[in-house]
């Protein structure tokens, strides 16, 4: 190994929205086969489908502020 390096030559890596993160976890067999199936079904691997469910789930999830305002008016629309 060098003592030292010459990165005057090196490029610096721009941020991508694309950029994925490796990381492994443990999946029930199931749920395995769950996701190759409809991965499957949509014409994508089970990864692809996995970070686009996800992904959808996130964007339709409400914060708890829009849903006690829903409550709310829901409740008040009864008195």
């Amino acid at each position: 190994m060098k003592k030292e390096y010459d990165f005057t030559k090196a490029k610096r890596v721009k941020k991508s929205k694309d950029l994925k993160v490796l990381k492994t976890f443990r999946l029930d067999p199931e749920v395995l086969l769950w996701l190759e199936s409809e991965g499957e079904k949509q014409g994508m691997g089970y990864q692809t489908f996995l970070n686009w469910y996800l992904l959808k789930v996130i964007n339709q999830q409400e914060s708890i502020e829009d849903r006690l305002r829903k409550l709310e008016q829901a409740l008040f629309k009864k008195i």
